[in-house]
């Protein structure tokens, strides 16, 4: 229990820092006068992430079940980003020689090399990371609509999209500063070029890794489902499945330590790469290049976070629609692994049954055995309603060779008597004063004084 306590610690003091940081550079921007549309824009998207980042501390500080510990690199890395873009401002509007109220020169704000947009869409990638593991935490603890679950994949999709852009964008600024660099001796730029081959290589080893992961995940669900339209079969039990489903398992575990190994040489890589270019470079170019590769690794686990989410979102969330045609049908839509059900029941017939929701093993039994017990139009058994019903027309009664007749197919029946009108005793009493049956009043009725 102490090892979960501290890491959601951690993540509550990272969410801490990073939303104080943000909320400064909020309150710092907004005492400029002048705030253009970029401005504004920036504005705009720190206060959505203040938002985020005080949702992401309300789940993290009430749910110890939920796993915030793959934000840990995000969380810090977007304090750190707020506080250095409130540095830079500082030393802009003190290099411009102009105060709060007259600064304009925010076309000559810098961060990294990059502007203002820059920079806000920086921002908004944190935002996005944090909002997907906000969203993978929520389908853990409450039920899904279509609509949501349809929006949930498109914001993973475009998420995921924006982060790779990113991604790419980094590795461009990387190659451009390194290339500026100017090594002391041949020897040193023949190291440089090797390095950044290498570098190159290991890049295009994690892609093959990521695209082979993902396309035997994909196998794993259609292996587990057999298609949307049959039950998956996870625990069939069958020879064959239980082969190809741990020959799947265990090329995913190849992958994952291939993928550990190149990250692991990617890192040294780099810092090979940086030790090298920083001693040919000026103070501020080594500051950047460091906060670019600090970058690069926040995008790299932001986008982890999108894929890991995007399984689960397949792995965890089925989604069934029943329709059936007929008299008496059942129809069942229910979970027995806690997993999250989008779906719908629906069809054409008389007496259709459905069942719908979150049960354990025992209870889908006793749900199937009840649901398959005949019922009639009245909502009686067929033996209940030869017994207690009486037509409202009575049929003649049939002879003895027509019961014979029939009796192999739907049995002895019941005679059925007719009761004419004339047959029942009707008792009209003319006198005034009489008493009235017991029971039929609460006193007696007396005819009118003359």
């Amino acid at each position: 229990m102490a090892e979960p306590v501290g890491l959601a610690s951690a993540i509550l003091a990272l969410g801490t820092f990073a939303l104080k940081a943000s909320v400064s550079l909020y309150d710092d921007v907004n005492t400029f006068r002048n705030h253009p549309k970029r401005v504004r824009d920036l504005l705009e998207e720190l206060n959505a992430l203040r938002g985020v980042l005080e949702m992401l501390m309300e789940t993290a500080g009430a749910a110890t079940d939920v796993n915030f510990s793959a934000l840990h690199i995000p969380l810090q890395r977007c304090g750190e980003a707020c506080k250095e873009f409130g540095q830079e401002l500082a030393k802009c509007c003190a290099r411009s020689n102009a105060d709060r109220t007259s600064f304009r020169d925010w076309a000559k704000m810098k961060y990294m090399g990059n502007d203002i947009d820059d920079f806000r869409q920086q921002l908004a990638s944190y935002k996005s990371t944090i909002n997907i593991a906000l969203i993978d935490a929520s389908l853990r603890a409450s039920s899904i609509t279509a609509k949501t679950l349809d929006g949930h994949k498109e914001l993973i999709r475009n998420a995921t999209d924006d982060l790779e852009a990113h991604l790419e964008s980094i590795n461009e600024k990387l190659e451009a500063m390194i290339d500026r660099t100017v090594p002391a001796s041949d020897t040193d730029a023949a190291d440089l070029c090797r390095i950044q081959n290498e570098r190159a290589s290991t890049e295009k080893g994690l892609q093959i890794c990521r695209q082979l992961s993902d396309h035997i995940k994909e196998i794993q669900l259609n292996h587990a489902g057999r298609g949307k339209d049959l039950p998956r079969i996870l625990d069939s039990g069958l020879l064959p499945d239980r082969i190809v489903s741990e020959s799947l398992q265990q090329c995913t575990g190849s992958l994952s330590v291939a993928t550990e190994q190149l990250e692991r040489l990617q890192r040294k890589l780099m810092d090979q790469l940086m030790a090298k270019s920083r001693s040919a470079m000026a103070e501020e170019d080594g500051a950047d290049l460091e906060r670019l590769r600090s970058e690069l690794e926040t995008t790299r686990q932001s986008i982890m976070i999108c894929h890991q989410v995007d399984m689960r979102l397949q792995q965890n969330v089925s989604v069934i629609e029943n329709y059936a045609t007929g008299d008496q049908t059942v129809q069942f839509l229910a979970s027995t692994n806690e997993k999250t059900i989008n779906g719908k029941n629906s069809g054409f017939g008389w007496a259709q049954r459905q069942i719908g929701g979150h049960f354990d093993n025992e209870t889908v039994r006793q749900l199937s055995q009840d649901a398959f017990k005949p019922v009639t139009r009245y909502g009686k058994s067929d033996e209940s309603q030869s017994q207690d019903q009486t037509p409202s027309h009575p049929r003649p009664i049939p002879n003895d060779q027509d019961v014979s007749k029939f009796s192999d197919r739907w049995g002895g029946g019941h005679r059925l008597i007719s009761t004419s009108c004339s047959d029942r005793a009707v008792q009209i009493s003319p006198v005034p004063n009489q008493d009235l049956p017991s029971g039929s009043s609460t006193g007696k009725q007396k005819s009118p004084s003359r």
